[in-house]
């Protein structure tokens, strides 16, 4: 005899309706982002560089919410500071096997949460920035585009999600900056940015004042990449001072405002506009607490400012920078330095020893250590009167400067070609920085036209200031003229920074025409 079950009174199909039900009801055991108090404390105490305070925490959450993927970000920005910071490229041999397995595992996660996104595009955008600094630039525009994806689609389901703006804006500066002749690359991968885009994406962060406390935990990240973008890329680095504004507004008795990384970002701001005094003080009180993760860097920042004001004690701390610190980058610039105070006090063999030495440590990566190998290649001490202007100028002391030019005669300060290019430079500069523009033009003229085929930066950076005195003057014609006058020139030292600066200039103003059209 045949039997027929209706299909819901059958045994197993009771079951499932009774299972599915019960499911219902029963959380979801996929994986969660959750930032809950234990993860804020991690991630602060990563921003103040206490690592091993920020492991134990993350350590922690595992064990009491192991689906929580919170935790595995966490990891990534402590691995991304310590390349940073600390540039050993063992270090980040180690280091770059964890990025696979992470983006793996946070995968796993709800996508319908924002920090769905948000984790996987920091974890990119920060093995980016570290490829970069290690030179691995492939990989680095890779990482950029995955970011660039995350961030954006990121932006159009969630955009109160204040936070993402902040690597969106990173990333759209980065974008920015492709040279015009390999801009079809990055059309190609569907990347597009602005400057001025990124900036304010950033700055929405960075000026918060509203009543959420993860936007809020995040201004300090927000204002040092603001600061440090604002000080490299625009056009005027006054406008790096409104970022001071952001750390005179902050809680003073919030330490996440006091991080080595604050510290430097707000020391730089005030260095790369005269006031040394005011950044050697902050340098002078900072006090690392126990178990921070070490920023030889400012040592290196302390040194400079002492010996912006001639105050040789800076070599102390050029001693400390280079028996510390483990990466390649300012070792021989602070070998350089400790030369530059050796001829200073007419110690001639120290001079020697410690030029030969930058030529020998350290590589050649940055511009300042370019320069410093240059001058060790070449053999040529600095012409003394010339370098204590150069110093005074640097710390903005423009009138003990400018009486460094003007109280020698121009038989005393100038010896040789490259002396008397660097004469007018340093004229130009002074000029420049006391508001005497036609003066500041001209002495900048005569340094381009007498030094544009000599292997010395002045004449490119004397063009690329130029540039910036034009573009403030609304003289769009004449500023593109001096950025790609300086693009022209290709002087090893200093070219990198220089150049970079000008193709942001010549950004501007491509967006100034474009406004216009």
């Amino acid at each position: 005899m045949l039997i027929t079950v209706t299909p819901w009174k059958a045994p197993w199909a009771r079951f499932l309706l009774v299972a599915g039900a019960f499911l219902l009801f029963i959380p979801s055991t996929r994986s969660q982002y959750t930032f809950d108090a234990n993860c804020q404390l991690a991630y602060k105490a990563i921003l103040e560089l206490r690592f091993s305070e920020a492991r134990t925490l993350i350590l922690a959450e595992k064990k009491t919410e192991p689906g929580n993927l919170l935790p595995l970000y966490l990891d990534n920005y402590i691995d991304f500071l310590t390349l940073i910071i600390g540039e050993e490229h063992k270090v980040y041999d180690q280091l770059k096997d964890n990025k696979s397995a992470r983006v793996s595992a946070l995968e796993t996660g709800r996508d319908d949460s924002p920090y769905y996104n948000f984790c996987l595009g920091e974890v990119h955008l920060q093995w980016a920035l570290a490829r970069i600094k290690f030179g691995d630039y492939t990989a680095a525009a890779f990482e950029i585009r995955k970011a660039s994806a995350l961030f954006s689609a990121n932006e159009t389901r969630y955009p109160t999600f204040l936070i993402n703006k902040i690597g969106l804006g990173v990333v759209h500066v980065m974008v920015s900056l492709v040279p015009d002749n390999y801009r079809w690359i990055s059309t190609m991968a569907g990347l597009s940015g602005s400057m001025e885009l990124g900036l304010s994406e950033i700055r929405q962060v960075a000026e918060y004042d509203g009543p959420d406390k993860i936007t809020r935990m995040y201004q300090p990240q927000a204002t040092f990449f603001l600061a440090f973008l604002a000080l490299n890329l625009q056009k005027n680095k006054k406008d790096a001072l409104q970022v001071l504004e952001l750390f005179n507004n902050a809680q003073p008795d919030d330490p996440q405002w006091k991080s080595p990384l604050l510290v430097f970002a707000r020391v730089t701001i005030l260095m790369k506009n005269g006031y040394n005094d005011e950044a050697l003080a902050i340098l002078q009180q900072r006090a690392p607490a126990p178990q921070t993760f070490n920023f030889y860097y400012l040592d290196y920042l302390e040194g400079m400012a002492k010996l912006n004001k001639l105050d040789y004690s800076a070599s102390a701390c050029f001693d400390r920078f280079i028996a510390n610190f483990r990466g390649q980058n300012y070792i021989r610039s602070a070998f350089q330095k400790l030369a530059w105070i050796g001829l200073l006090r007419g110690d001639s063999a120290t001079y020697n020893r410690m030029i030969r030495l930058a030529a020998a440590k350290g590589a050649s990566a940055v511009d300042e250590d370019k320069q410093a190998g240059s001058e060790a290649l070449k053999g040529i001490a600095p012409n003394i009167v010339l370098l204590r202007a150069r110093l005074l100028f640097d710390g903005g002391y423009y009138n003990l400067s400018m009486n460094e030019l003007l109280n020698n005669s121009v038989k005393t300060a100038v010896k040789s070609k490259r002396d008397l290019v660097e004469y007018t430079y340093r004229l130009g500069r002074i000029y420049h920085e006391t508001g005497n523009v036609p003066r500041a033009i001209e002495n900048y003229q005569q340094t381009v036209i007498r030094g544009k085929t000599e292997p010395y930066y002045y004449a490119a950076s004397a063009a690329y200031q130029m540039g910036l005195l034009y573009e403030n003057k609304g003289a769009w014609g004449k500023a593109d003229s001096a950025y790609r006058l300086c693009l022209s020139i290709k002087s090893p030292e200093y070219k990198t920074s220089l150049h970079q600066k000008a193709k942001a200039g010549l950004n501007r103003l491509k967006m100034v025409r474009q406004s216009k059209t």
